[in-house]
């Protein structure tokens, strides 16, 4: 093939990925992000209440500074539940538990994909186990990008990166973290695990709908 022939390919390559680009960028933007209040989030789940919402870390208000964020402490069941939800539209809002924990000291164990009873969508759940004589936990948390659940920071970012380059600027994301003591007791962790999904089963139900279409 002469070097004429290969720059004319090159030039209707270069010419279609234009037309491409340019429908791709006339994609009109989803609505402004409204946001999930604190008024929104039920402060009775089963026999779990919440008091007032809890105040956030200075480091956490700057790292999280564009986000919305709601946190809460849940007693009355088996195990005293903590739930937080983080609601905004770019990278600042993003959070990763996990690097927030091993920061912290933790060890991350058993960390994988469940279905969420009774909700059928997919959760992460994990162990963040701390040192010897420190306190450890369960987790569960998803992340909700545009009305579309994702159980993966990996998943969650590049789900981003392809609403910055299509020109979404206020593309909605929420993440949902619930966490609760882990028992040493394989029987009574066991049991605990069943608690917190169904606390995580009860407040995704009573937000799906915000946090769907918002």
């Amino acid at each position: 093939m002469s070097q004429v022939r290969r720059m004319a390919y090159l030039l209707i390559l270069i010419f279609a990925a234009a037309l491409v680009t340019n429908k791709v960028w006339s994609i009109p933007p989803p609505p402004k992000f409204q946001g999930v209040t604190s008024a929104d989030v039920p402060h009775t789940i089963g026999s779990y209440r919440s008091g007032a919402d809890q105040e956030m870390p200075a480091d956490v208000k700057i790292a999280l500074g564009s986000a919305d964020v709601i946190s809460r402490a849940y007693d009355g069941g088996n195990v005293p539940i903590d739930f937080v939800l983080i609601g905004g539209t770019d990278r600042s809002a993003l959070h990763d538990p996990r690097s927030c924990l091993v920061g912290a000291g933790w060890r991350l164990e058993d960390d994988h994909t469940e279905l969420l009873p009774g909700a059928n969508i997919d959760t992460r759940s994990c162990h963040a186990v701390g040192n010897p004589g420190a306190p450890s936990y369960e987790m569960l948390y998803l992340y909700v990008v545009d009305g579309k659940i994702i159980d993966s920071p990996t998943q969650i970012r590049f789900a981003m990166l392809k609403s910055a380059l299509l020109g979404r600027k206020n593309t909605p994301v929420y993440f949902l973290r619930f966490m609760c003591p882990l028992d040493k007791n394989e029987a009574a962790a066991a049991a605990n695990h069943a608690v917190l999904q169904a606390f995580a089963k009860d407040m995704w139900t009573s937000l799906k709908q915000k946090v769907s279409t918002t």
